[in-house]
């Protein structure tokens, strides 16, 4: 309520959600793929809303948004705020969801249209993305892989992984370097947090980084243009093609709680 802005008395004059699910699921029958905002909150909180509820449905195959954008745009970035600057030169606040679903869409239709994919499993296939599935009796979420079994060789022992290590983490075997001051941890934090689930948090990038995480960038130190060494070399990588993912400190966060089961 507080995000969209919707009252309690329109609330209590809405059609119940049962009632009109009917409608909303004609809609997703007519399509072979339904796309997810960001990475996937919303489909997980549809799925978790029909199942609260009791309401019979039929499967829904979706693909998340941000997944498509990682494996087709080469941004430097791929956090809403980031791409829609970039891209549109603007910024759509947190209180209009609607608006920030259209965009998402927008989005992923825009990285699409450079894939040249003539099909969803072809599409699949080449950027290595999973697709998603909400069905009455199971939730797979969508998400992007890679095969990282040599790095895991070289860089990532299972046999230290610390008893609370968890597999389904996005980050779990993967490099992750930070960049920037965090705002909700100490760095030492977030990177105890990385290593805890069974991932490694190097202090230098190199072309084994997984993921660079950007946190509040001091502009005494990196300029106008609010870059810094590490961002810049990250940059470097990606276009000689090494799959490095740049994420901001609220990515990060999402990424490390995520509920993968």
């Amino acid at each position: 309520m507080v995000l969209s802005g919707i009252t309690q008395s329109q609330i209590e004059t809405f059609p119940s959600y049962s009632a009109q699910w009917h409608k909303v699921q004609a809609i997703f029958d007519r399509f072979d793929m339904a796309v997810s905002s960001a990475d996937g909150n919303s489909a997980r909180s549809l799925f978790n809303t029909l199942t609260r509820l009791g309401i019979q449905f039929n499967p829904i195959n979706y693909c998340n948004a941000k997944s498509i954008c990682r494996r087709t745009l080469n941004e430097v970035s791929y956090s809403f705020d980031f791409l829609c600057f970039k891209l549109y030169s603007d910024f759509i606040p947190e209180d209009e969801p609607v608006l920030i679903a259209q965009r998402w869409c927008e989005l992923a239709l825009k990285g699409l249209s450079l894939s040249s994919a003539a099909s969803f499993d072809e599409l699949f296939s080449q950027t290595k993305i999973t697709p998603g599935l909400i069905a009455p009796d199971d939730f797979h979420p969508s998400r992007c892989k890679r095969d990282y079994s040599s790095r895991y060789l070289s860089a990532f022992d299972p046999t230290s992984v610390p008893v609370d290590a968890e597999p389904d983490n996005p980050f779990y075997g993967m490099n992750v370097v930070f960049t920037g001051k965090m705002e909700s941890m100490k760095r030492d934090d977030a990177r105890a947090a990385v290593i805890r689930i069974g991932g490694n948090a190097p202090e230098r990038l190199t072309q084994e980084t997984d993921y660079l995480v950007v946190g509040v960038q001091d502009l005494r130190i990196v300029g106008e243009k609010g870059l810094s060494g590490k961002m810049k070399t990250a940059a470097k990588y990606k276009d000689k093609g090494m799959p490095i993912e740049i994420i901001d400190e609220k990515d990060f966060l999402d990424m490390l709680n995520s509920d993968n089961r």
